[in-house]
């Protein structure tokens, strides 16, 4: 309850540095004179065919922040976040973007105050985090956000140290009783009673890198366990390949099949304007991988680009990758990545990415996958386009 009561003091805190003078007010104004607006405006169009019927939606929006400067070591900031349904063509399957698209309207995704001093940060607030274990997602119209607490800290030589306490999240799109999803935009919902994390990053030793990240999330039920998981990876440059290799070793607190032991090595090379790439993971059969919290928690070296990893127990997985640079700011790349697990054969998605930048602003991709044995689909195509400012 502590936690909780720091959190939403920072919201309340943040919003008010955002909007008195009480304090010195030269300094203060000089601060917000100092503050800096971005955003972003995304146009995204989702196309896909299940069950040999065609749906697609056309959804516009963004988002827009603002952080004021330096206060005495302290800072804050905002950003709202809004999304529209331009048009869609739901008639055969009108539930098919629920989860991720359908939803129109706005949320203020974050709300923060931060504080920093040498090489330490506090923030406490609405804010987005991106670790492995513990990330929102921004590859829909609303990107996913948090509410809690996040210290880091740079003393140590090459080396990030992050903890963090977060006990709400903001989905894609509101989550109603019984876990199915309506078309709202998405509340700060109550992650259980809280998780917390740490995440360290070392790079101390010459071309390796390390990752390495603990998070439990504490149990709101007497007959469940607090749920457990530990990431590692470890990537190793010997140029012009990169050999990395990683491991999940986590609980779901349940009372059987619940640890969850996965492993992989991702092989990747580039050579000059071509990149290729190869990953194989295998999870064992004693329980499902707890992938993390937030649809950008999805680190496993054989995820898709769309359908994502796959972390059900028993499960064997590859990926392929090529790419190349056909001229500058345009790229082609293909992706082939197959899965099979204790209870179904094995399917795969094979995904062939354009990405084309105009310029630093402007930035457009084009995805189109196929399936083989996924369900009842048979390809998905999304276009996005995104300009910064």
């Amino acid at each position: 309850m502590k936690m909780r009561k720091i959190t939403h003091l920072g919201i309340t805190t943040s919003l008010m540095l955002l909007s008195t003078q009480a304090f010195s007010a030269d300094t203060l104004a000089k601060a917000f004179e100092e503050g800096k607006i971005s955003g972003e405006i995304k146009s995204q169009y989702f196309q896909k065919e299940v069950a040999d019927k065609k749906v697609s939606i056309w959804t516009n929006g963004g988002n827009l922040s603002y952080v004021t400067g330096d206060f005495y070591g302290f800072n804050a900031g905002i950003t709202v976040q809004a999304s529209t349904v331009t048009a869609d063509d739901l008639d055969n399957a009108p539930t098919a973007y629920d989860k991720d698209q359908n939803v129109s309207g706005a949320i203020l995704s974050q709300a923060y105050i931060q504080y920093t001093k040498d090489n330490s940060s506090v923030k406490v607030g609405r804010q987005y985090i991106s670790t492995p274990l513990l990330e929102g997602s921004d590859s829909r119209i609303f990107k996913e956000a948090f509410e809690g607490v996040v210290v880091t800290n740079n003393d140590i030589s090459d080396t990030t140290i992050l903890a963090a306490f977060v006990d709400k999240e903001q989905y894609r799109t509101k989550i109603a009783s019984g876990g199915t999803e309506v078309k709202d935009v998405s509340d700060f919902e109550q992650i259980q009673d809280g998780a917390y994390t740490l995440y360290v990053n070392n790079k101390s030793i010459t071309n390796l890198n390390l990752d390495a990240q603990y998070l439990q999330i504490d149990s709101n039920t007497t007959n469940q366990d607090d749920t457990k998981a530990f990431y590692v990876t470890t990537a190793y440059d010997i140029k012009p390949f990169t050999i990395a290799f990683q491991t999940y070793q986590t609980d779901n607190g349940e009372d059987t099949n619940s640890r969850g032991k996965a492993y992989g090595i991702n092989l990747t090379s580039k050579l000059d304007k071509l990149s290729l790439g190869a990953a194989y993971t295998t999870i064992d059969d004693s329980g499902d991988i707890v992938a993390g919290i937030g649809n950008g928690a999805d680190y496993l070296y054989t995820a898709s680009w769309i359908y994502g990893g796959i972390y059900e127990a028993d499960t064997d997985a590859y990926k392929l990758s090529a790419g190349y640079e056909i001229i500058d700011d345009l790229t082609f790349e293909i992706m082939h990545s197959a899965w099979k697990t204790g209870t179904q054969e094995r399917a795969s998605e094979t995904d062939y990415v354009t990405t084309y930048a105009f310029d630093k602003n402007l930035s457009t991709t084009f995805v189109f996958a196929t399936y083989d044995k996924l369900a009842d689909e048979s390809y998905r195509s999304r276009l996005y386009l995104s300009y910064k400012f």
